[in-house]
């Protein structure tokens, strides 16, 4: 009789595992993955497809469009942001400077700019973050004039294939062209820190 209530009381640990495992831990998909920080630059995002036939990107006033974009490598997934906001110092900043096509001498563009994930259908987008144009182009070498943007952990991972897109909502129709032109050279910055696990 015991032997039997004991392989009664056994049992139920399989009807909760066919209930579906309550309380059994399921595996992280970073699990046993090799973690590292990282920053897209300009050149990662600029992608030619969007360009015009004239090697510029359009852009019509108060509308989103995406202007950069990134494909995620075999074998990695990727979240925004780098580090936790509980330590500022390892945690990613950000800066955006959008530079417009004025032929001796590009001019900043103003807008909203948001960081957008979505899947390589491009049938599933998720907003991940969004700001003023005029929050993201602080000094590139002081950080308390940057934005801050740690591991976007609410965002769940993506993976081979998807995109990490840029998105901007110009004030005013205008086109933006790589690199910046005249005394803006260089100054068309687009660092966006990721996480990596592969």
């Amino acid at each position: 009789m015991a032997l039997n209530m004991l392989g009664g009381l056994a049992g139920l640990g399989n009807l909760a595992g066919m209930l579906g495992g309550l309380g059994a831990q399921k595996s992280s998909p970073t699990a046993g993955r090799n973690v590292f920080k990282k920053v897209l630059s300009h050149g990662d995002w600029w992608d030619t497809d969007l360009e015009t036939s004239s090697g510029v990107i359009a852009l019509k006033a108060a509308v989103w469009q995406t202007i950069g974009r990134y494909t995620v490598p075999a074998q990695q997934i990727y979240r925004f942001g780098y580090g936790s906001a509980a330590f500022p110092d390892n945690q990613g900043y950000l800066h955006i400077a959008i530079y417009d096509d004025t032929a001796t001498n590009s001019v900043l563009e103003e807008g909203a700019v948001r960081l957008v994930q979505r899947n390589a259908q491009g049938t599933v987008q998720l907003v991940v973050a969004e700001f003023r144009t005029e929050e993201l182009r602080g000094s590139v070498s002081n950080r308390q004039q940057m934005k801050a943007l740690p591991e976007q952990t609410q965002m769940p991972l993506i993976g081979e294939d998807s995109v990490l897109e840029i998105q901007f909502k110009p004030d005013a129709a205008d086109s933006i062209v790589s690199p910046a032109i005249g005394t803006a050279a260089g100054l068309d910055i687009w660092n966006i820190p990721v996480t990596v696990y592969q």
